[in-house]
């Protein structure tokens, strides 16, 4: 294969990093990430690639091709920050803005990690070495809402033929565990108001509504499956307490393994609701916010991205990098790691806890955990319910790091960072370069999608005519 894109990422080392730091910079949270999505998509536009803004409803969500034809490779890039994430760039906890958001998911080095891949692929279809499409996905508010669901459901994916993505994180590891699916959605309670003292049979209270549907809610986690999460918080629970409130809302994360598991809960959760409506003599509202499905990995395409790991390596840190990491990792509780633990076999167990012991993963680990869940939720899992989707971590952060963690947001904005982020171009790019040479791999890859989805198609969690909910983010500024 040329080398033309891997002598283009080293002479844009500079580059990639520089834009990784300018994202890191803005930290900009899901729906608002205007500059950050401006500056990537201009990036794209000035290399020659035909850039669409403003796509899906979403003013930050945009898409970026290079080439024509078939295949059409998508990467996927992401640049959401955290809310109150805010961090410099040293080993001690100490925000750049109090209170402001921060990268601590890495999002920065995931975006441009994904535009060093699609911009090095370019400078092999420009020299006539392959021939086909790629694009790029610009993708905001992973952390917040499906955006990704959003772009599928206005046919944004319908002709792409291969995805892939990654995401930063302290190994160098084929991602193969699937995440929960789940529903967002705000319920909310109309009442009528009165003085709580002196006429209090004039009230009904949305309060109450609000707490005995959470009892309720409570109640049936006794009656879910064990892997099934059911989460809420109080976003409105009235002003004071001698009125009655006449209005209350509660906002509830349904999860469970599998998207009809999400459906089934997400039912008998709006039946309580609606016995909390009855016992109050209050009216409930339900408003859905968001959905997503379980991952679903391709094999096909998870083969050739382990291949190419295998090939291109993990990143390679300094001293500096080094003496960074085992300063942060002080910070770190000392179980941490139980979690990763619990999913090696016994017999790798010892290697296991040496790598784990490390402050920076220096090697490409095996695939661990197939066949369980992750208990957190990504939208990449609609794209991959959509069409045949592969996905990798690349080492960006110190070993044990929390997840969405002001550690996270340090390495985020330094070498280690980049050097992970780095990596992952190199392996994007090449595992795209595989499938845009080799017709008969895409269609192996197509033809595996296509069998196991063909008695499980992927449906939209969303409802028809439903928007991206910008007014939920306007209510927490």
């Amino acid at each position: 294969m040329s080398r033309i894109w891997l002598k283009w990422i080293k002479e844009n080392i500079t580059k990639l990093s520089s834009i990784s730091d300018q994202i890191w910079e803005f930290s900009e949270t899901g729906l608002e990430e205007k500059k950050s999505s401006k500056l990537l998509a201009d990036t794209l536009e000035e290399a020659g690639f035909s850039v669409k803004r403003g796509v899906a409803d979403m003013p930050t969500a945009f898409y970026a091709d290079y080439g024509s034809g078939k295949p059409i490779i998508g990467i996927l890039g992401e640049f959401d920050a955290l809310p109150g994430l805010s961090q410099v760039t040293e080993p001690i906890k100490k925000p750049l803005k109090e209170g402001a958001p921060g990268h601590g998911c890495g999002h920065n080095l995931l975006g441009v990690g994904s535009l060093g891949a699609v911009l090095a692929v370019k400078e092999e279809i420009d020299a006539g070495e392959v021939s086909g499409t790629i694009r790029y996905y610009g993708c905001p508010a992973e952390e917040t809402f499906n955006a990704k669901g959003y772009m599928i459901k206005s046919g944004l994916f319908d002709d792409v033929d291969i995805a892939l993505t990654w995401h930063p994180g302290f190994l160098n590891m084929l991602t193969v565990m699937s995440a929960l699916a789940m529903n967002s959605v705000i319920f909310r309670f109309h009442g009528r108001t009165a003085h709580a003292a002196a006429d209090p049979q004039n009230g009904r209270s949305a309060l109450d509504a609000v707490e005995l549907m959470n009892i309720g809610a409570n109640f049936m986690r006794e009656h879910m499956i064990q892997e099934a999460r059911l989460h809420y918080v109080i976003t409105n629970g009235g002003d004071v307490p001698n009125v009655v409130p006449a209005e209350a809302e509660v906002h509830y994360f349904v999860r469970a393994p599998e998207r009809h598991q999400v459906d089934e809960l997400y039912e008998r959760l709006i039946n309580i609701g609606k016995g909390a409506e009855l016992m109050t003599d209050t009216k409930m509202e339900v408003e859905f916010l968001s959905g997503m499905y379980n991952t679903w990995y391709n094999e096909v395409v998870d083969d050739v991205l382990l291949e190419t790991m295998r090939e291109v390596g993990a990143p390679r840190f300094n001293k500096q990098d080094m003496a960074f990491a085992e300063e942060l990792n002080k910070t770190v509780p000392p179980n941490s790691m139980q979690g990763y633990l619990r999913l090696v076999p016994p017999e790798m167990k010892e290697m296991a806890e040496a790598i784990l012991s490390q402050p920076l993963s220096k090697i490409v680990i095996p695939p661990m955990g197939k066949g369980k869940t992750m208990p957190g939720s990504t939208d990449v899992a609609d794209v991959s319910w959509k069409l045949p989707l592969g996905e990798f971590m690349a080492a960006c952060e110190i070993i044990g790091s929390p997840g969405h963690s002001w550690q996270n947001a340090a390495c985020a904005g330094m070498s280690i960072g980049h050097k992970g982020m780095l990596t992952a171009a190199k392996i994007l790019a090449s595992t795209s370069l595989k499938f845009m040479k080799d017709d008969e791999l895409v269609k192996k890859a197509k033809d595996e999608h296509e069998k196991k989805h063909k008695d499980k198609p992927y449906i939209s969690p969303f409802p028809d005519g439903h928007k991206p909910p910008f007014h939920r983010i306007k209510e927490k500024r």
